[in-house]
């Protein structure tokens, strides 16, 4: 009887962003327009303390009125700092106010600093704004909200009434760790539902990293993608520049080659792990299919 080969439909289960060491400090620019608060600029502290540089309103001429939103994603029991520096001592003074909020629709204030007593490290002033000891009480989403004296944060990301106030400032996150977030992937793309993969066979497997709202390739260090049985697979051959649109859906994807003999894949395995790093601040994310689909929707 001629020797039968099982195919391996494989499932990849988990493609995992390694976060970067705690120590490293990742710099952020402001984003406009990140106001009202639907419209908050996302950052990803992950486990590196994360320095935002923002501008409320302008930095020369007449004040005109400003306010700065971010969200990031947290676990619950972390402990995080969310402090202002250099608003009182940049390039234009700011006395600046600062809150943290909840998800919406209501976004509940959690809480708000206006002054900081007594001065804090990297401030010159006490007008600088800072929370410190911040316990995330869930896992999800938080908002932090940037304003000015007196324009303090009311519950809904909203403001009471004042003259406007502009300078810029330092925004310096820190406590916040890796969460993880879903991404899709397409192993095989553009072949049938399920992903064959013959163990023993030579060549290369082609996985597809696909863009969305909160995950771009651009940001993928390549050199550190491992991908196989495990995920600490150094199979990569190479990539190709995120130049695709794979899923039709406007954005481009990157598609990635991995020698097959060095994955590790056995006969029977239904999983395989992928993982890398990100050029800058980056937090985990898990990118699965099942063998019934070949790309499975992001979610949070």
């Amino acid at each position: 009887m001629k020797p039968f080969t099982k195919y391996l439909s494989l499932s990849i289960l988990s493609a995992s962003l390694i976060g970067i060491q705690q120590n490293v400090v990742a710099e952020v620019m402001e984003e406009e327009r990140n106001d009202p608060v639907s419209m908050a600029q996302f950052v990803t502290p992950g486990m590196a303390e994360l320095e935002l540089y923002g501008v409320l309103g302008s930095l020369s001429g007449a004040a005109v009125e400003d306010l700065d939103f971010y969200k990031f994603h947290g676990q619950a029991g972390d402990v995080v700092t969310l402090d202002i520096d250099a608003g009182w001592g940049g390039q234009r003074n700011v006395d600046t106010v600062i809150a943290v909020f909840a998800e919406g629709p209501d976004h509940r204030m959690l809480r708000m600093s206006d002054d900081s007593y007594p001065l804090d490290p990297g401030s010159t002033n006490t007008l600088d704004s800072r929370i410190d000891n911040f316990v995330l009480p869930w896992s999800g989403v938080y908002y932090v909200g940037v304003s000015h004296y007196p324009r303090y944060f009311r519950d809904g990301a909203v403001t009471a009434s004042g003259a406007a106030s502009n300078g810029d400032y330092r925004l310096v996150i820190s406590g916040v760790s890796s969460s993880t977030t879903f991404i899709n992937i397409s192993v095989k793309p553009g072949k049938n539902e399920l992903a064959p993969i013959n163990p023993k066979a030579r060549g290369r497997i082609p996985v597809a990293l696909l863009s969305s709202d909160d995950f771009n390739p651009v940001d993928v260090d390549t050199s550190t993608l491992t991908f196989g049985r495990d995920g600490t697979e150094d199979s990569l051959e190479k990539c190709n520049k995120p130049n695709a649109d794979i899923n039709q859906d406007g954005k481009k994807d990157m598609i990635c080659f991995f020698d097959n003999q060095l994955t590790g894949f056995r006969k029977g395995d239904l999983e395989g792990t992928l993982k890398f790093q990100k050029k800058r601040v980056n937090r985990p994310a898990i990118g699965c299919l099942n063998k019934k689909s070949k790309e499975k929707n992001k979610t949070r």
